[in-house]
């Protein structure tokens, strides 16, 4: 049918002369290279056929056509099929519209439409930037428009028959009453804002309004007056969208009030003097029951906030804080004095008296024995005599001391606590210092309504410790320690005298390694010693005339951390798991042993033995006698599996 249909046309237009042959045409499904065959037979000209030359024509023509007709026809076929001429002289190539801006062209005389073509525009005035902004839209995606701006020059590959539409535009905006400028759209759509402007009418005659989709641009051509105009409404016209939406976002991990203060501050939530939130901006409220944030901000800003708040809401890491303080401190003291003295006739007569620390004196112990009470010497040894013969006696008291005491203090706690969160342990005794007191004294001696007023105050350890995870693995901590005790002494104020050594202090860590805050030496002695001038300086019978008494304190204090970043449950499993192996081996070390005998020692043994941490609480204290022998008997105790109460 093909075969037919082009021969039964070809014999038509070729029993005709060019210009008065006359001919219906009526073409379906005919292929596009028989089609270019007729074409070239009428024209009488010589087409070169590109390989990817392929497809099928449908002409419908009721009417009869020329054969000028016929060409633009196949004219318009060939735009239809992406395809186009390019010129020669003996022949003219068929090629497709995306490679015809490569290929060379060579004149002809005359030259047919219909043909690619390739022209350089040079401008007089304008800028060949802002041109090519303007005319850019006006081509068809195959053309090809390239500027070159020190010839000022455009360069134009395109059909021949747009040539002159484009070519009309660009003189009427390269004349010298016209300038081109280009406007930018940050927010709205360019296209659609032309549009609108141009359906204002406010375009004076010869002005030019267009859009550039690919930059989001207005480009306009026209007085000045009129680029004022435009750039004024499209000031008004490109705002940001005013549409509010509201989100709720329940967080997992973060807190819901802390989160919203820094959401409020980073996004620009303001309120008036009231402090109700402003109209049009953005709103943050925490609701702490479901731990969730109400966002109410601009269409074009609330995923944003959305995103960064699901970047700030992750599950933190953890940091397990191990301690060991280590206090060692030793007090000696030792004295030797010899006391001794004779009464005549009631009245002192002479001798060596001393009066050392913690030690009575020699007419101490006479008064109290003349009194009839029991004289106390003092701790240590001592030697007393005495000779009486009427009013007259000598008496004698030699006394010797040495003296030592020892306190050790080893403090290992552990502490586990969220990254950036403060955590505290204490281990201490509430102790009561009295600060003050008062009384009523009426008209008998004996007081009225007497009050004290008492203070409570921990006396032991205390850590304070705040870490801080950082990128590369450290831990920052600030942290504060602190070791109190009594010291079994009195001031003379009144009220028992604490010791107390602290330390407050910032360092970085490095994950499970250790650092020293404080390792304190502290070394002190003193001595008193008493003597009669001159006589203690006898040989042999001159330590009759002396006493003395020595002391020396020392004290080593030792404080050791090391942090460890818990990221998993795996890991804080078996650090618990190892805290209680290690506390069950302990109190294996102190559980006294059982002899079998009447009373039984009961077993004091940390339960847990860190193989199975995940069992009921409630079978570590309920004795097994009695659960089997009470009727009813005790309900079994709750399990937990993995899929929940057993």
């Amino acid at each position: 049918m093909f075969r037919n249909l082009c021969g039964a046309l070809f014999l038509a237009l070729a029993c005709a002369s060019p210009s008065t042959a006359q001919e219906s045409l009526d073409l379906r499904n005919v292929d596009l290279k028989g089609f270019v065959r007729i074409v070239a037979e009428e024209s009488n000209r010589t087409f070169v056929l590109d390989p990817s030359v392929n497809g099928q024509v449908n002409v419908v023509g009721p009417s009869n056509v020329s054969p000028d007709a016929l060409y633009e026809i196949f004219l318009n076929v060939l735009e239809l099929n992406g395809l186009t001429i390019v010129e020669g002289r003996e022949a003219d190539r068929i090629v497709p519209i995306s490679s015809a801006s490569t290929l060379s062209a060579q004149e002809r005389t005359p030259s047919p439409p219909g043909g690619f073509e390739t022209r350089v525009i040079r401008l007089l005035s304008a800028d060949p930037n802002d041109v090519a902004s303007v005319i850019r839209p006006l081509l068809p995606d195959d053309a090809v428009l390239s500027v070159v701006e020190n010839s000022q020059s455009l360069i134009i590959s395109d059909r021949a028959e747009n040539f002159a539409r484009i070519e009309a535009v660009i003189a009427r905006l390269d004349s010298q009453s016209q300038s081109v400028e280009t406007i930018p759209v940050r927010n709205g759509s360019a296209p659609e804002m032309v549009q609108t402007i141009l359906s204002l009418n406010i375009a004076p005659v010869g002005a030019t309004l267009s859009a550039d989709a690919r930059a989001n641009t207005l480009v306009v051509a026209g007085p000045a007056a009129f680029r004022d105009r435009v750039r004024q409404l499209v000031r008004e016209l490109d705002t940001p969208q005013r549409t509010l939406l509201t989100r709720v976002v329940r967080l997992a991990y973060a807190d819901a009030t802390q989160l919203a203060d820094v959401v409020s501050r980073s996004f620009g939530a303001t309120t008036d003097a009231e402090g109700t939130p402003q109209a049009g901006t953005v709103t943050v409220v925490a609701d702490t029951q479901s731990n969730a944030l109400i966002i109410t901000a601009p269409a074009d800003r609330s995923h944003s906030i959305v995103q960064a708040i699901q970047a700030l809401d992750r599950r933190p890491d953890q940091v397990l804080i191990e301690a060991l303080i280590f206090e060692l401190s030793v007090q000696t003291f030792s004295d030797l004095s010899v006391q001794f003295g004779a009464v005549l006739n009631d009245a002192v007569a002479g001798g060596a008296q001393f009066s050392l620390d913690g030690r009575q004196t020699l007419s101490g112990v006479l008064s109290a024995a003349d009194d009839g009470q029991v004289a106390d010497p003092g701790s240590g040894g001592f030697i007393a005599g005495e000779q009486q013969s009427g009013d007259n006696r000598i008496a004698g008291f030699l006394t010797a001391l040495s003296r030592s005491s020892t306190t050790r203090v080893l403090s290992t706690p552990s502490i586990l606590t969220l990254d950036n969160q403060e955590a505290e342990i204490i281990v201490a005794q509430n102790v009561p210092f009295v600060t003050g007191s008062f009384s009523t004294v009426g008209d008998s001696a004996v007081p009225e309504q007497p009050f004290q007023t008492i203070e409570r105050q921990d006396v032991g350890l205390t850590l304070r410790v705040v870490p801080q995870i950082t990128l590369d693995d450290t831990v920052r901590m600030s942290i504060s320690q602190e070791v109190s005790n009594l010291t079994n002494a009195s001031s003379d104020a009144g009220g028992e005298i604490t010791a107390k050594r602290s330390i407050r202090t910032n360092v970085i860590v490095r994950d499970g390694s250790v650092i020293m805050l404080g390792g304190l030496l502290e070394d002190g002695n003193g001595s008193v010693g008493q003597r009669v001038p001159g006589a203690s300086n006898l040989p042999i019978i001159g330590n009759l005339f002396r006493g003395r008494s020595a002391n020396a304190d020392q004290r080593v204090l030792l404080v050791m951390l090391r942090p460890r970043i818990v990221s998993t449950d795996a890991e804080a499993a078996a650090l618990s798991a190892q805290a209680a192996r290690d506390a069950r081996a302990a109190s294996n070390l102190i559980q006294p042993l059982d002899d079998g005998r009447f009373p039984r020692v009961p077993d004091g043994r940390l339960p847990f033995d860190g193989a199975d941490l995940n069992q009921p609480f409630d079978a570590l204290f309920v004795d097994s006698v009695a659960r089997e022998r009470m009727f009813p008997p005790l309900p079994s105790p709750l399990r937990f599996g993995e899929g929940g109460l057993e």
